[in-house]
């Protein structure tokens, strides 16, 4: 495996390798633990992860007909949910004619339940309501995604080494959302909530107890866990490394194979990279070549300022031709 014979680099020239930090992988987290290297998660990947699961399993869910009864409609569109069957069944049972397609019914049953028109040329509007539309209209799934953000970065200021706290922070959204603050009173002072004093029911975004406010309870203890949120304590992020590889995508693409000038694009894009990059995160690509000077990434500002200027030109010249 391509990952197997990158740690064995290292170890060949007598480097220890103490953590590794990658995107959320299961099978990186097996062969590190072979290893004995700690495993750490891209701390982006979750959140982005965790936004767009909640976003799929709660905030864009769409009621169904077993959710409500059709006597409980307050819409056409809410009538419209239910299926033929279902129509058919609640016209006989109040004595109203059961045949005709699913427009007819739900015409029927609109009437009889008295049900205001959904338009003004009364058409049926056939989309499904939300099931939870509180979590949509205050944008919850992008909150979620920053409130694990502060969390995390929290957890590895203090120092934490259990991912205990970080889980019960973490899960506190759900009761910080409905302005239940008992556990918010409980945390340390970096993370104390400093609304617990507001007036009841001033940014509520749900109300406590309610289903909204279970459903993300919920949902919170099943996707986020002591298990899974241990990797997460040292708020690991490597932008960095994407933003360089980025670059490298840029002369070298990863469709094609280079096998002449594969060197040259790798130290292109050392290059490339250096001219707008603090010093203390430059690359040195030191490759001893008989065209080095040419191929290497500057070590030094004194060498940045004299082969910027000048390095693709010279590059394009005398490689690539």
């Amino acid at each position: 495996m391509a990952l197997e014979q990158a740690l064995m680099t290292p170890k060949q020239k007598g480097l220890t390798i103490e953590e590794v930090v990658h995107d959320d992988n299961a099978s990186v987290d097996a062969i590190l633990t072979q290893h004995g290297i700690l495993s750490s998660k891209d701390l982006w990947h979750k959140c982005k992860n965790i936004m767009s699961k909640f976003k799929e399993v709660l905030q864009e869910k769409r009621r169904t007909s077993s959710d409500c009864s059709v006597e409980a409609a307050t819409t056409i569109a809410q009538v419209a949910v239910f299926s033929i069957q279902q129509l058919k069944d609640f016209c006989k049972e109040n004595g109203l004619p059961g045949t005709g397609h699913k427009l007819q019914l739900v015409q029927r049953v609109s009437l009889f339940l008295n049900l205001p028109k959904s338009g003004a040329s009364g058409e049926i509007q056939r989309q499904r309501p939300l099931c939870y539309p509180e979590l949509a209209a205050h944008d919850i799934a992008y909150k979620l995604k920053s409130w694990i953000y502060t969390c995390a970065k929290n957890a590895a200021a203090r120092g934490d080494t259990t991912p205990k706290m970080l889980t019960v922070d973490v899960q506190n959204a759900a009761d910080h959302w409905a302005i239940n603050h008992n556990t918010c009173r409980t945390l340390p002072g970096v993370r104390k909530c400093v609304v617990e004093n507001w007036p009841q029911g001033r940014d509520c975004k749900y109300p406590e107890g309610g289903e909204t406010h279970k459903a993300v309870k919920a949902f919170l203890k099943k996707y986020l866990t002591e298990n899974k949120m241990k990797f997460y304590l040292r708020a690991r992020e490597n932008f960095i490394s994407e933003t360089f590889h980025s670059v490298i995508n840029k002369y070298a693409m990863k469709r094609i194979h280079f096998d002449a000038s594969h060197t040259a694009r790798l130290a292109c894009a050392a290059l490339d990279w250096n001219e707008n990059i603090h010093p203390e995160d430059r690359v040195v690509y030191n490759r001893v070549s008989d065209d080095t000077a040419v191929r290497r990434c500057a070590r030094t500002n004194r060498d940045l300022v004299t082969r910027t200027a000048i390095w693709k030109a010279q590059l394009k010249s005398r490689v690539f031709a």
